[in-house]
């Protein structure tokens, strides 16, 4: 093996090796209609990576195979080195793939500290509020409290929250399970112009020593928050790159003419 050969050959191990998830070749089909077609993406341990693209582009439908929502038509999913593609939700909520959506997905009815506690508990178990009350739950949801800054009492029902402190709870009830993945859907959607630099600010600080994959309308904060930033149109990867290169790519210019 030449000098060369082996430099790349390391390189490619030592890339595999800081490599979180894996996609290659996913596609999902309803029917007729390819949703996602043939996704492939690599997502090194600790980068913020963005999936961006026009309305209908496949990102809400790729993110749901990737949480384990929805099986894919064909492709394979790796997490951590295995093979997850046929492996449930459930179970890769459990091996660390957690995630907030862009319609807010809390008990409503149930006080801030117990929204928190039983996504805690999830960690192990199924959300059940008859389970056994575990001391290092309540910890961590008490943590998680303190980050959270919200402007509600512990004992406050999630359902009196404003939409931004919302956000930030079900943000905060995907980190306190302390996943290794998260993915994030939209997180500043519907979330007043006011509340926006607090919610901001708690994100940026949250997702610091996490591998992140985002999806987001606000163009301006993706390419303020990603390391990298894939671009889907009608289902298909039509850019890839740092946000420098995705500015300037003029296939992704011709892809947003008009907007979302």
């Amino acid at each position: 093996m030449t000098t060369t050969q082996q430099t790349e050959t390391n390189a490619a191990r030592v890339e595999s090796e800081n490599t979180l998830l894996r996609i290659e070749g996913l596609t999902k089909t309803f029917g007729s209609f390819t949703a996602v077609d043939g996704v492939d993406l690599s997502v090194p341990d600790g980068e913020l990576h963005s999936i961006i693209g026009p309305n209908g582009a496949g990102k809400t439908t790729l993110f749901n195979m990737i949480a384990g929502s929805l099986r894919p038509t064909a492709g394979t999913i790796h997490f951590r080195g295995t093979d997850i593609t046929a492996v449930d939700q459930d179970e890769r909520a459990r091996r660390g793939v957690s995630r907030a959506f862009q319609i807010t997905q809390l008990f409503p009815g149930v006080t801030v500290h117990e929204n928190l506690r039983l996504a805690a508990q999830a960690d192990n178990q199924r959300f059940n509020p008859l389970a056994t009350r575990n001391p290092d739950h309540d910890e961590r949801a008490r943590g998680m409290l303190d980050d959270l800054d919200v402007d509600a009492r512990p004992d406050e029902v999630a359902a009196n929250l404003s939409h931004g402190d919302k956000k930030k709870l079900e943000i905060g009830m995907a980190l306190v399970s302390e996943p290794t993945l998260l993915l994030l859907d939209e997180p500043t959607s519907g979330v007043a112009e006011a509340e926006l630099p607090a919610l901001l600010e708690f994100l940026t600080d949250a997702v610091t020593d996490l591998t992140v994959l985002l999806i987001e309308h606000d163009v301006d904060l993706v390419l303020e928050l990603s390391d990298r930033i894939t671009v889907l149109d009608r289902g298909e990867v039509i850019a890839r790159g740092d946000p420098e290169d995705i500015v300037a790519n003029e296939r992704v210019q011709n892809a947003y003419m008009g907007g979302y």
